[in-house]
């Protein structure tokens, strides 16, 4: 507070010195000055900044109180002829948590939202209690669900979120010392022009899917069933970091070969062939382990090697990025291993960016983005694309 006071003891003291000039026909020195009257005056427009700035903190404070107030509803939501009660509640203006109370056994069911600022990025997991699934449960969800949420419930997939789901089902860890994960995915050749998501919700019930999510996310759940809310307005709607011009339209086309073009949204990589189209990378916080902010890409660079795209993500806000290399005709995706990356580069931790020439990469990398000190490093790829053969 002592910075603000100063600040407004410095604006309330031009203004003092403005006015004294004005009132002496600009003229800033006078023969007679009065110095009581200069102090009563400056005491007098100190006092009304005061009082501004505790009504800007109380409009603050009534803000926030507003948007993080919870809100109750009573409400014979399961239809068994006794009201229940279900309260949501909110931090920062976002959807925290909810409790459900069944008003005949008093039993009490809690819903667990992820936050948008959470590090698991794209895709969020919001587990469904078990009662929910009974006959009582069924007929309380769809109420409470226009509740909670204003993005779409829907039955219908996107290529993207498509490649996503792929990936987290069959993510495993690799013994390889390139590699420290290792997923696959079915390519899909979408015979139209490409289209980019928007946001919507699925409703999941394999458990296969949803137990690799709650582990790759870190979530100590057991539920059988989720919703799985897809923020695929961000593959449109991100401002870049790698670019001269921060407001990018995307999809943009940033390399052509012999065989496809490639097209980078703002978290994702399409590649197209003739009139057709293919996702063969869709960044995500969780599966990958990493914060991601998703007003900004996550995409930092993309080159080409062989049939193989090389994808590095924006590590933003943090400092170690990582850097994939997709095999997209038999539908692999490799993440090599920071230690054989940097083996020879000791703390150092960021990724600035790669270059690829004849069969060797060269990664230039720094201690962190900010520092200027870049060191070089070349590896060979030659070896690690005959271990990517190895994989089934």
């Amino acid at each position: 507070m002592a910075f603000v006071s100063s600040k407004i003891s410095t604006c309330s003291f031009q203004h003092w010195i403005f006015k004294i000039v004005e009132n002496n026909n600009n003229r800033l020195f006078r023969k007679n000055i009065n110095f009581g009257e200069m102090a009563n005056e400056f005491t007098e427009y100190r006092s009304q900044w005061k009082v501004l700035l505790f009504a800007a903190l109380l409009l603050t404070a009534i803000s926030i109180n507003a948007q993080t107030a919870p809100k109750f509803y009573s409400k014979d939501f399961n239809e068994d002829g006794i009201s229940d009660d279900f309260i949501v509640n909110y931090f920062l203006g976002m959807l925290d948590y909810a409790m459900y109370t069944d008003g005949l056994t008093k039993t009490q069911y809690k819903f667990i939202f992820q936050r948008q600022e959470t590090k698991h990025g794209i895709v969020k997991i919001t587990p469904i209690p078990y009662y929910f699934k009974t006959e009582k449960g069924e007929k309380a969800l769809p109420k409470i669900d226009s509740l909670l949420f204003n993005i779409p419930l829907t039955k219908n997939i996107d290529p993207s979120l498509v490649w996503l789901l792929d990936n987290y089902v069959t993510k495993t860890k690799s013994t390889s010392k390139y590699f420290s994960n290792i997923s696959s995915f079915e390519p899909s050749w979408i015979s139209k022009s490409p289209e980019l998501p928007n946001n919507y919700r699925l409703a999941i019930s394999d458990t296969t899917l949803l137990y690799k999510m709650y582990e790759s996310q870190h979530l100590k759940d057991t539920s059988s069933n989720a919703y799985v809310t897809y923020l695929g307005k961000f593959q449109s709607r991100a401002i870049s970091m790698t670019k001269s011009d921060i407001n990018i339209i995307y999809p943009i086309l940033l390399d052509s070969t012999s065989t496809f073009k490639i097209y980078q949204t703002g978290h994702g990589v399409y590649i197209k062939k003739d009139s057709s189209y293919c996702w063969v990378f869709t960044s995500d916080g969780g599966l990958y382990n990493n914060i991601q902010k998703l007003e900004w890409e996550s995409i930092q660079q993309i080159e080409t090697y062989k049939d193989f795209i090389l994808v590095l993500n924006q590590p933003y806000p943090a400092i170690q990025n990582s850097l994939f290399i997709v095999d997209w005709k038999r539908g692999r995706t490799f993440e090599l291993n920071h230690d054989f990356l940097l083996a020879h580069a000791p703390d150092y931790y960021f990724i600035d960016n790669i270059q690829i020439m004849e069969n060797e990469l060269f990664l230039f990398v720094k201690t962190r983005p900010s520092a200027d000190l870049l060191k070089q490093i070349r590896i060979d790829l030659s070896p690690i694309i005959e271990e990517m053969g190895k994989t089934k």
